[in-house]
C-alpha cells in the first residue's frame, strides 16, 4: 500500500513538472517529489497565457447542430430566386411603360396625319404652309416612336438574360437535390424554390414573346409610315389626295379600291384563316408574283386596337406562307367602319 502511494507521488510530481507549476529556479531534479504551493501573483502582474491544452480545446469542432452545406446550398438558391424575382417585376413594369407609351404616342401620330389627310380630301392651296408645318410635327412624331423601336430591343435584349438566368437557376435547383448529407426539410425548401424557378420561367418566357412581336410591329409600322410621309408630303405639295401620288393607303385610289378580305374584329374570337388562307392561295395560283397590303382600320379615336389587329393577320399570312417581302402593313381612319377591322388588298 505504501508502495502504492509512492509511486503516484512520482507521477503526480511529473505532471505537474510538465504543467509549469515548479519553480525552475529551485534546482529540483525532475523526478522530484516536493510540490510548492505555487507563489501568490503580485499586484497588477500580468497572467501567464493558457495552457496548451486549453487553445487546442477552443479549436475542437463545431457542435453536431452547425449549419450543413446542403442547407447553406439552399439559402443561396433562394436568395439567387428572389434577385431574380425583383428583376422580372422591373422589367414588367419597363415592359408595359414601354407599352402604354407607345400606344400613346402611335395614336397621337396616326390623329395628326388623319387630320392632314382630311383637310387634303376637301382641297387646300398647293404647298399650305400650315399643312407643310402639321406634316413637320408628324415627322417628329414618327421619330419618336422610331425610338421607340430601339428602346423595345433594349428591353428583349434584358428579357433574354433574364431568360437565361431562369434557366440557370433550375438547373441549380435540380442539381441541388443530388447533394448528399439533406434532410427532408431541405428537400421541401428546394422544391419550393423549384416552383418558383419554373413559374418565373413561364412568366420571363411570355414577356420576351410580348417584347419580340411589339418591337417587330413597331419597326414594321414606322417603315410603312416613312413611305407613307413621303407620299402625304406629294399630296400636300399638290394641294389635294387625288392630285397628288395615287397610291398607299391615304391615296383615293386606295380608299376606293375593292379589299381582297375583310376580316371585322366584332368579337373576340374570330374565325377568319381558312376563310382567309383559301383567297390567298386562289390569288397566288393565279398572279404567283403578288403582294398584299394589309391595313387596320379604325373607326375613330385610338389607332391602338387597329394596328394590333393588322399585325395578327399579318402573323397569319406569315403562317400560311407568304413571304415577309410579300407583306406590307399600315392602319388608317375610317367614319365608314362600325368596328375595327382589317382589310387584305392585293398590289
Amino acid at each position: 500500500m505504501r508502495k502504492r502511494s509512492s509511486a503516484s507521488a512520482l507521477l503526480l510530481g511529473g505532471l505537474l513538472a510538465v504543467a509549469g507549476c515548479v519553480n525552475p529556479e529551485t534546482g529540483l531534479p525532475p523526478g522530484s517529489t516536493r510540490v510548492e504551493a505555487p507563489a501568490t501573483p503580485a499586484a497588477g502582474a500580468v497572467r501567464e497565457a493558457p495552457a496548451p491544452a486549453a487553445r487546442q480545446a477552443a479549436a475542437a469542432p463545431a457542435p453536431q447542430g452547425g449549419e450543413s452545406f446542403v442547407v447553406r446550398k439552399v439559402r443561396q438558391l433562394a436568395g439567387e430566386a428572389d434577385a431574380l424575382a425583383g428583376v422580372l417585376e422591373g422589367l414588367e413594369k419597363a415592359h408595359a411603360n414601354l407599352r402604354d407609351g407607345a400606344r400613346q404616342r402611335a395614336a397621337g401620330y396616326h390623329e395628326r396625319v388623319g387630320a392632314i389627310e382630311a383637310r387634303l380630301k376637301i382641297g387646300t392651296t398647293r404647298a399650305n404652309p400650315r399643312l407643310r408645318a402639321e406634316w413637320n410635327v408628324a415627322q417628329s412624331m414618327l421619330a419618336a416612336l422610331d425610338r421607340d423601336v430601339g428602346a423595345w430591343d433594349v428591353l428583349r435584349t434584358r428579357a433574354a438574360e433574364a431568360d437565361s438566368r431562369a434557366a440557370f437557376l433550375n438547373d441549380s435547383v435540380l442539381n441541388a437535390f443530388e447533394l448528399s448529407g439533406a434532410v427532408e426539410e431541405d428537400h421541401r425548401a428546394l422544391h419550393a424554390i423549384g416552383d418558383r424557378a419554373a413559374h418565373m420561367t413561364v412568366t420571363v418566357t411570355r414577356l420576351l414573346d410580348e417584347v419580340a412581336a411589339s418591337s417587330e410591329r413597331q419597326s414594321r409600322l414606322v417603315t410603312a409610315e416613312r413611305r407613307e410621309l413621303a407620299l402625304l408630303a406629294e399630296a400636300i405639295d399638290a394641294g389635294s389626295l387625288d392630285d397628288g401620288v395615287a397610291s398607299g393607303p391615304y391615296s383615293s385610289r386606295a380608299a376606293e379600291e375593292r379589299p381582297l378580305a375583310v376580316v371585322r374584329f366584332d368579337d373576340p374570337n374570330v374565325a377568319y384563316e381558312e376563310a382567309l388562307s383559301a383567297a390567298v392561295q386562289q390569288v397566288l395560283e393565279r398572279r404567283p408574283g403578288s403582294t398584299f397590303e394589309v391595313v387596320g382600320i379604325s373607326p375613330g379615336g385610338s389607332m391602338a386596337a387597329a394596328a394590333d389587329y393588322a399585325d395578327k393577320i399579318h402573323r397569319s399570312l406569315r403562317r400560311m406562307g407568304v413571304a415577309a417581302s410579300r407583306l406590307r402593313i399600315a392602319t388608317r381612319a375610317d367614319s365608314d367602319a362600325s368596328v375595327e377591322e382589317v382589310r387584305l388588298y392585293v398590289r
